[in-house]
C-alpha cells in the first residue's frame, strides 16, 4: 500500500520548483542549470521512493541497528546549512549560489524525515 507522508508532497513540491527555476531563467549557466534537473529528477525519484513501506521500514531497521545514529541526520543538517551559508558568503549571495543552496535542500528533506520517522518509532514504545 502506498503512503503518502507531508515529506512526499514537500519532495514534489521542490522538484517542481527546481524544475521551474531551470526551465524559467534563459541565462543560467548549463552545468548549473543540468545540476538544478538533476536535482530535481533526484526529488521525484526519492518522493516515489518515500511513498513505499520499504523506505520507512528500512530507516526504522538501521534506527533499531545503531541506536548511536540518532545524531546522525541533526549532524548532517547542521554541517549543510553551515557549508550552504559559508558558500553563499564568500560567492556574495550570487544567484548562482542561491540556486545551488536550493539544490542542498533535498539532503535536508530527506534527512528531516529520517528524524521524524525515529521520533515517531519512540513515541510508540
Amino acid at each position: 500500500m502506498k503512503r503518502f507522508t507531508l515529506f512526499t508532497f514537500l519532495y514534489l513540491a521542490l522538484g517542481v520548483c527546481l524544475t521551474a527555476i531551470a526551465l524559467g531563467d534563459p541565462n543560467l549557466p548549463s552545468g548549473l542549470q543540468n545540476s538544478l534537473f538533476g536535482s530535481a529528477g533526484v526529488s521525484y525519484l526519492v518522493c516515489l521512493f518515500s511513498t513505499f513501506p520499504f523506505w520507512r521500514e528500512t530507516t526504522i531497521r538501521f534506527y533499531r541497528r545503531r541506536n548511536s545514529a540518532v545524531i546522525l541526520p541533526w549532524l548532517g543538517i547542521g554541517v549543510n546549512i553551515i557549508v550552504t551559508i559559508w558558500e553563499l558568503q564568500s560567492q556574495n549571495w550570487t544567484m548562482e549560489a542561491i540556486l545551488q543552496a536550493f539544490s542542498r535542500l533535498l539532503a535536508v528533506l530527506i534527512l528531516a524525515e529520517i528524524i521524524v520517522i525515529t521520533w515517531r518509532v519512540n513515541s510508540e514504545h
